[in-house]
Formats: structure tokens, sequence, C-alpha cells
């Protein structure tokens, strides 16, 4: 039990501080009651803290027993619900050098055969990988492995784009997937660009004062 000894001294001594302003007594309590209580409530430890690192590690460690990679990201498609795709480029690309790109095929549903192809935007070149191997009853939920080689031939923003095939007992049906990569400087400024960013510049000059 708490003893109020300290409080009400606590209160005679603010009430003789703040001189001519009078504040009731039983406020000035209540203010001083409030701090104690939510000092008391700082010294407690936060159980959340452990609870979402828990949270994080378990999450992590079941994907990686589930097969799955957590730093993978999850392709661009206009439709779910057969197939998951999510890929991981292993470094950044730089012009005329092969880079490799991680996939992982998940099936959702139960399938009967998967199948994917890749193709790659104007300005890069796929050198291997372009299509998987005819899985046969993959295990839903358990992702299939791929990868995909590809070199750049000039900087830029380009695409990649992969039309997954799916026989399942009621269909058979095509998904379409992408997703980009940046490589060396990204998009480079044109010629046209640069005339008009001139022109736009002289433009904006005031013009000389005649003598």
């Amino acid at each position: 039990m708490l003893s109020m000894g300290p409080v009400q001294a606590g209160a005679r001594a603010m009430a003789t501080a703040v001189g001519l302003v009078r504040i009731p007594a039983l406020v000035l309590a209540s203010v001083l009651g409030l701090a104690v209580v939510l000092t008391a409530c700082d010294s407690q430890p936060d159980p959340t803290a452990a609870g979402s690192a828990g949270g994080n590690h378990a999450t992590r460690a079941k994907s990686a027993a589930d097969g799955g990679d957590p730093d993978m990201v999850t392709a661009f498609s206009n439709s779910h619900g057969l197939v998951d795709l999510k890929f991981k480029i292993t470094q950044r690309p730089a012009v005329g050098e092969p880079v490799d790109i991680e996939l992982a095929l998940t099936p959702a549903v139960e399938l009967e055969r998967l199948f994917a192809r890749f193709q790659a935007g104007d300005g890069l070149q796929i050198i291997s990988g372009a299509e998987t191997e005819r899985f046969d009853h993959p295990a839903t939920g358990v992702p299939l492995k791929h990868k995909v080689t590809v070199t750049a031939k000039q900087d830029g923003i380009f695409s990649v784009n992969a039309v997954v095939l799916v026989d399942s007992a009621k269909e058979s049906v095509a998904r379409n997937y992408s997703f980009p990569l940046i490589a060396g400087q990204g998009l480079a400024e044109t010629p046209e660009t640069s005339s008009a960013t001139a022109s736009s510049v002289a433009d904006a000059k005031p013009a000389a004062t005649q003598p």
C-alpha cells in the first residue's frame, strides 16, 4: 500500500511554489498520483518487444522450413490463385555482364502439371533458363526453384515476362507475370531530351541589352 505522506508533501511544495495562483488540493493530489502511476508503468518491461521479435523469427523460420526465401519479391500479375511467382536478383546488373535471377513458383492449389516460359524485353537478352522443366503433380505450397540468366545490352529499366502454363483437374490455363530489372545507371538521358532541355534553358535566358 502506497503512503500518502510523499504525495501530500509534494502537493504542499507545489502550492507554495505557485504563490498567488490557487490550485485545489484535490486536483493537485490527482495530478501527482497520476505521475506516480505513469512512472510505475514505465518501469515495467514491454511484453510486445519480445513478442514482435519472436514473431519475426518464427515467420522467417517457417519460410526457411517451407523452402522459401524471405528476400524474394512477388512478381506482378493481374490474376492470382493458381501459382505464386517470386524472384530475387542476386546482384546489381551491369551492362554486358550476365546476372542470375532466382525464381520460385509455388502452386497454390493441386495441379497436374506446371510449366513456365520467360521472355526479356528490348535491350535485355536471356542467356539461359528461358524455360522451366515440366513439373508433374507438383506439391501444393512447395516452391519450385528455377534460375534465369540475363545480360543487359545497355543502361535502362527492362522487364522480364513469364507465361506460366498449368493443368488442373478442371482446366488448363496460362497466367502472365512480369517484374522489372534495372541495369547500369537505369534510364539514360536520350538525345531528344538533352536537346529539349538545352533549348528550354536558352529560351529562359534574358536577351542581352543593346548599348
